[in-house]
């Protein structure tokens, strides 16, 4: 049951619609967010107090669908449902630049008669897009109160407090799908015997093909003369194409749009940026300015740690009475944080640059670029995620496989995610290359630079090469094809992923600090 002490509730929608950056601004938190789907591969919980009551929040991964067709859409459909009991309602986060994608999973949820509060993020950038929203008009149609939000800004987030506090969840006694009258008799028959409160119910636990050996014999039961021609995904396809009809409705009296007379920007940048032939020239290019930043950015600090730390290590060497003690701060503990605390400025740079791209939704083009690449050894370009998460580490890249719907392709992705170079490993790279490599430079770039990226490389080449061996004993069921959203481009918030990278920087060295005491 849940504790009387602290309500609970749910964060849910589409995947890439801003949830994790309104779990962040409740609960004050740190989760990785990005500008593509897929970043929220697990439940998160956090907790905030607002007038002194105590709330817990749980992000769950995005989903298109109640019927889940990935490992994190599964762990999402199976919170929902099966802990209905133990949360208060859940907060709905629709992306004003998706409304209709995000209706669909929104009507399945009240028709399921959860309780919901319904909140709209990013309204600005339909703004500057010319789409203009009535919001009255929407919430009167949807039977709901509708929270505006940007969260990035912090705008909306206490108003979601207030309605949270106010127990605003709204759960509707009516279903917005019409059951097909072909089926109707047969799921009335069903949620009666199954003891289901209303027929939608029923027709998702016969979409689901969950139990469907229990769901059969009880066909046979109520002697239902068509049992056997009723296909789950058939059924769930029938829904998807009633609901889509139902919100276009809605939308019609709500959304008006200005004519573009302009290309977007987007659609300009996505015709370099996903080009066959530019589209991996400007990847490569970036991956060299990341690489070159690494050396060239991190080399002021690196100098002004080592010294203040051989200054450190200097000044208690001569303070500290002669003895065991003062040899092991000054000959061990000081150089030994002195050793982790310098390579500090290049995991915070190389894992700045990552969040940028994740932000500002270029990651989302990489995995389309990818894709052709990755799918000759038993890959796809959701696995080029993953992959480049490992640079940072593979513990996190590994769990982000469960975006992959494909059983093969996801389990091939965790097998050698591990060979791509994680931070931890980025300071054995950067001594060895620091006393090996010139110091000369090649076209402007400087030599370690380029060796650097050639390392990261080469663990890619291996990834590669041992997928392409890996295959051969993995059997696959059928194509698979990469279809996915690309999210319009926007501007990273800065100073938002800044304080994400010292998060992760600090991480990093009380981590390794714990190896010294």
């Amino acid at each position: 049951m849940q504790d009387t002490q602290k309500k609970q509730i749910l964060l849910v929608g589409n995947p890439n619609v801003g949830k994790s950056t309104v779990f962040n601004a409740l609960c004050n938190k740190k989760q990785k967010t990005g500008n593509y789907a897929g970043v929220t591969v697990a439940s998160h919980s956090g907790n905030y107090t607002y007038k002194n009551e105590e709330v817990e929040v749980i992000d769950l991964p995005g989903s298109y669908s109640v019927y889940p067709s990935s490992e994190d859409e599964a762990i999402f459909s199976k919170f929902l449902i099966d802990e209905k009991e133990n949360y208060a309602g859940v907060v709905y986060i629709l992306e004003a630049l998706s409304l209709k994608r995000g209706l669909l999973l929104f009507q399945q949820i009240q028709d399921l008669g959860i309780p919901m509060i319904l909140v709209v993020n990013q309204i600005d950038q339909a703004e500057r897009r010319g789409i203009s929203i009535d919001i009255s008009k929407f919430s009167e149609a949807l039977g709901i109160k509708i929270i505006q939000t940007n969260a990035k800004e912090n705008i909306g987030i206490d108003d979601i407090k207030e309605a949270v506090l106010n127990n605003q969840f709204v759960k509707t006694q009516t279903t917005s799908f019409e059951i097909p009258a072909e089926h109707k008799d047969f799921i009335q028959k069903l949620a009666s015997h199954k003891g289901f409160d209303n027929e939608y119910k029923a027709w998702m636990s016969l979409s689901l093909g969950t139990n469907l050996k229990k769901i059969e014999s009880v066909m046979e039961l109520i002697n239902e003369p068509d049992s056997k021609s009723l296909v789950p995904k058939r059924l769930q396809v029938q829904e998807t194409v009633r609901r889509y009809q139902s919100v276009d409705k809605i939308l019609s009296d709500v959304i008006s749009k200005k004519p573009q007379f302009k290309e977007l920007l987007t659609e300009r940048l996505d015709k370099i940026l996903v080009h066959k032939f530019w589209g991996y020239v400007v990847f490569l290019v970036i991956l060299l300015i990341i690489f070159q930043s690494v050396f060239f950015l991190a080399e002021y600090p690196m100098n002004w740690i080592d010294s203040f730390f051989s200054w450190l290590t200097a000044f208690t060497s001569e303070h500290l009475p002669d003895g065991p003690i003062n040899s092991l701060i000054s000959n061990g503990i000081v150089p030994g944080i002195g050793g982790i605390v310098v390579f500090a400025p290049q995991i915070g740079i190389l894992l700045y640059f990552l969040y940028l791209l994740e932000d500002s939704g270029y990651m989302a083009r990489v995995v389309f670029l990818m894709d052709r690449i990755l799918r000759p050894f038993g890959l796809n370009g959701k696995s080029i995620v993953p992959l480049v998460s490992g640079t940072a580490c593979a513990i996190p890249a590994v769990i982000s496989t469960r975006n992959i719907e494909n059983v093969k392709e996801r389990l091939l992705t965790i097998l050698v995610t591990p060979f791509m170079t994680c931070s931890a490993r980025l300071p054995v790279y950067s001594i060895i290359i620091g006393l090996i490599i010139s110091d000369g430079t090649f076209l402007g770039i400087k030599y370690k630079a380029l060796v650097l990226m050639g390392m990261y490389l080469l663990g890619f080449l291996v990834a590669l090469f041992s997928a392409s061996i890996l295959k051969r004993f993995i059997k696959n069921k059928g194509k698979t094809y990469l279809v996915m959203d690309l999210p319009t481009y926007k501007k990273p918030l800065f100073g938002y992923d800044f304080k994400m990278v010292l998060g992760k920087v600090w991480d990093f060295i009380t981590g390794a600090g714990k190896i010294i005491f």
